[in-house]
């Protein structure tokens, strides 16, 4: 949990607090908190020990837990590619895909990007549902309640008895490291996450804890995307107030 050697001296950061827990150590639990918090944040320089406590049950400890201040760059500056070279600014981009991603229309932008200077990426795929789960989710809201006979569309809750989309995640993620790996084997610098099934909402929760410089938006082509449909390109510029670059694209075949 030491400071980065490369850090700059110029860096400014912003400082996160969570807390992790582990059945096996306050280490273990660090090491978790680190792990996760890595998954979505770039630039982690710094974790500090803020307080550590047990769970105790039957007289014995069941969980470690952890407080941890997490320290990571907010600034564009990057270190220089040799030992004392300049530092250099990054421009920041998310990219919203799920179906579309990897395809050539993305990778395309990504390059392109990248010829005009130093760049970043951050993934972020709205878990959209499988077929399957969509085809039962469907079938559910049809059915009604066999006391009331109150379709299951109108009752708290609806369809969300089915119980996750583990199918739809397990897509995702795949499309999701099969990009990142691309991305890295082009020596560019990307992150990556999985977000609420609402685009939308997705990126606000992003925007909460980043800045970029624009948003990348790709989807099925007009026909066939309900995002399109509802205008989504549009109402993402309305609320982020940052350019919005739309790239339709058919989906690539399944990896």
């Amino acid at each position: 949990m030491n400071e980065a050697p490369s850090r700059s001296p110029n860096a400014v950061e912003k400082v996160v607090t969570l807390v992790a827990a582990s059945p096996v150590s306050w280490e273990d639990a660090a090491r978790r908190g680190v792990a996760e918090a890595t998954k979505t944040i770039r630039d982690l320089s710094v974790a500090h020990v803020e307080k550590r406590d047990v769970l105790i049950v039957g007289g014995e400890v069941a969980v470690y837990r952890i407080r941890l201040s997490l320290a990571f760059r907010v600034d564009r500056m990057r270190p220089g590619l040799t030992p004392g070279a300049p530092d250099v600014e990054v421009t920041r981009w998310l990219i919203v895909a799920n179906q579309t991603l990897g395809t050539g229309e993305v990778v395309a932008e990504i390059d392109r990007l990248n010829s005009h200077g130093p760049c970043e990426f951050h993934l972020l795929v709205p878990m959209t549902h499988s077929k399957s789960y969509a085809r039962a989710r469907r079938l559910s809201m049809l059915a009604a309640d066999p006391v009331t006979g109150i379709p299951s569309e109108h009752l708290p809750g609806g369809a969300d008895f089915l119980g996750p989309d583990t199918e739809g995640m397990e897509q995702a993620q795949k499309r999701l490291e099969a990009q990142l790996a691309k991305i890295a084997a082009a020596s560019y610098a990307a992150t990556g996450e999985l977000g609420d099934p609402d685009p939308l909402r997705a990126i606000q929760a992003v925007l909460a804890r980043a800045s970029f410089d624009g948003i990348i938006l790709s989807t099925l082509p007009a026909g066939a995307s309900r995002l399109v449909r509802g205008d989504l390109p549009s109402r993402v510029r309305r609320i982020t107030n940052l350019p919005v670059t739309y790239l339709p694209g058919a989906a690539p075949s399944e990896l």
